[in-house]
């Protein structure tokens, strides 16, 4: 192959990277954009600041004391198929709050055994009733709360073996749900920018409400000591420094692509260095006051029974859906403390959901040129996406979905997926592309800034040793699954490897596919990182294809 056609296969990968054809020129002013600066800033919290405040911050606090395009798709994709499903269980104890006693409050139900007791009787019998069930003369007992869980609401099969018939209520509420989600975003940016005023702000009224309450019990004091003062031996335990910074990327939504595709809809010269800061902050608030509810509350619990924090406190729906409705049947008014309990954990997931599902739409309008020619071509496409999430929901409102749940929840979006995502993307910001030229971009955008030597030693070294040093570390302590006192079999713990593997394989997938059909154009890696730069200023506002926006989404 001669230097000329070299040149003009060059030039090819170029127009196919870059996507500033005139077409795409128009195509770009087309497309939506915020109505007001505060709409995306208020979009980013509301994805931000979701139940990994309420029920796994407070638990790591106590706990541990105190082709990158594709690969986001991918997480969004899985983060969307289990994530409804904690909204089906939030509506389902938002509906049983309204009933006359609190059906996790008594043992007089249709679905209690002869095993059931309440926290009444085990602070009448001065004993310990512990999480499986036994201790003192308590032994082989089983908490109102627990039966509820485990036999009204998800009435739980054996295992994942077992997977039994569609819990009607369950499957009524996913319905529901996204029926819901459906409405809250089919009309892009536009309409779903202003649901998001509602669901992102009443959370935090919620938390404030629970919190001042909270505090006023006894025990309360306990609680917040424990989780304020840290235990310096635990900070000795490299799990403690990962489930930290694995919780600090997968609040702030760092690496799913969320936030930039959220992004693209902003003006030219959007201060987006000014948002990143709130959005951190406001998370950052959120995240302490969730935790101060929780401990409040929790220290409440463990001086009403005589236990200790450890044996009240859990994560993930433990937290939610039994530890917390047990500690709310204990208050005056409980019907009132559970309607705002149950809203807030809805809330919280509703608007983290929609803004998700927000941004993989637009990634698949702008993708899809075919989809825009049509009217009403959003509207079909995203019945059709969330038809098909449905489909993919219904196994987890079956009576062995819970296991089904915790297995997707664990590797699909499993922490050491996120760690590696944000590593690749550091090292392809700032080696790839090249952390000059990306600054050089951030102040065309929005003006010079400070702090660029430490943002670079952090980008180039820091970030992408740390992430990958966790990463290593996760997988390395990987272990077999488990639910309660269920064990995984094989197979199923294999098909959550693969879980895990099809986010992050398009990485290096995508990758071998570029420079495959580079070489067969005669050029090579070099070549096809220098190709990506065009000098190009903006024109009317139009991104350039050096700009974080030339992209449009996340692709």
């Amino acid at each position: 192959m001669d230097e000329r056609d070299l040149s003009l296969s060059l030039s090819e990968v170029k127009e196919e990277e870059t996507g500033i054809r005139a077409s795409e020129k128009e195509r770009i002013r087309d497309r939506p954009t915020w109505r007001k600066s505060l709409d995306f800033l208020v979009s980013a919290i509301g994805l931000n600041v979701g139940l990994a405040n309420v029920w796994r911050f407070p638990y790591l606090c106590f706990k541990n004391g105190g082709g990158m395009a594709f690969a986001q798709i991918m997480l969004i994709f899985q983060f969307s198929i289990s994530y409804p499903i904690i909204l089906v269980w939030a509506v389902k104890y938002t509906v049983a709050s309204f009933s006359t006693n609190l059906p996790w409050s008594t043992c007089h139900n249709d679905w209690n055994t002869a095993n059931c007791v309440t926290p009444d009787d085990v602070k009448l019998n001065g004993t310990q009733l512990l999480g499986n069930g036994t201790g003192g003369n308590l032994s082989g007992k089983v908490s109102a709360v627990t039966e509820f869980w485990n036999l009204q609401v998800l009435q739980k099969s054996a295992g994942i073996e077992q997977m039994g018939s569609l819990v009607p209520d369950l499957s009524v509420y996913l319905l529901i749900i996204w029926i819901g989600l459906y409405f809250c975003t089919f009309k892009g940016i536009g309409w779903s920018s202003k649901i998001v005023y509602v669901t992102a702000t009443l959370p935090f009224l919620f938390i404030l409400v629970i919190l001042i309450r909270s505090l006023l019990l006894e025990g309360a004091g306990e609680g917040i000591k424990f989780f304020l003062i840290p235990d310096p031996i635990k900070l000795l335990d490299p799990s403690v420094w990962v489930s930290a910074g694995s919780q600090v990327l997968f609040t702030n939504g760092v690496a799913s692509g969320v936030l930039v595709t959220l992004s693209t809809f902003n003006d030219y010269h959007h201060d987006l260095w000014r948002d990143a800061f709130h959005i951190v902050a406001a998370n950052l608030v959120a995240s302490f006051t969730g935790g101060f509810a929780v401990f409040s509350t929790l220290g409440f619990m463990a001086n009403y029974q005589n236990k200790t924090l450890d044996e009240v406190a859990t994560s993930g729906p433990g937290l939610a859906f039994i530890v917390y409705p047990e500690i709310l049947s204990l208050l005056p008014a409980p019907q009132l403390w559970s309607v705002l309990f149950f809203l807030m954990v809805l809330f919280l997931g509703y608007d983290t959901q929609f803004v998700c599902l927000e941004a993989l739409m637009a990634t698949i309008m702008d993708n899809c040129r075919m989809l825009r020619r049509y009217r009403y071509g959003r509207e079909i496409s995203q019945a059709i996406l969330f038809t098909f999430f449905i489909l993919l929901g219904l196994p987890m409102v079956t009576q062995g979905g819970v296991y089904i749940f915790e297995l997707h929840s664990s590797y699909g979006v499993a922490g050491w997926c996120w760690l590696v995502m944000v590593m690749c993307q550091c090292v392809a910001a700032s080696w790839f592309y090249g952390f000059d030229r990306y600054w050089e971009d951030l102040v065309k955008m929005i003006g010079e800034r400070r702090g660029k030597m430490w943002i670079k030693i952090s980008w180039k070294f820091i970030s992408p040793l740390t992430c990958g040093t966790m990463a290593i570390y996760l997988m390395a302590n990987i272990k077999r699954p488990t639910y309660d006192d269920y064990t995984y079999p094989v197979w199923a713990e294999c098909i959550g490897h693969l879980t895990s593997l099809s986010s992050i394989a398009f990485i290096p997938g995508y990758a071998i596919y570029k420079l495959v059909k580079t070489w067969r154009n005669g050029g090579n890696i070099k070549q096809l990182l220098a190709a990506q730069k065009v000098d190009e200023e903006p024109t009317s506002g139009l991104p350039t294809a050096s700009a974080p926006d030339n992209q449009e989404t996340l692709l």
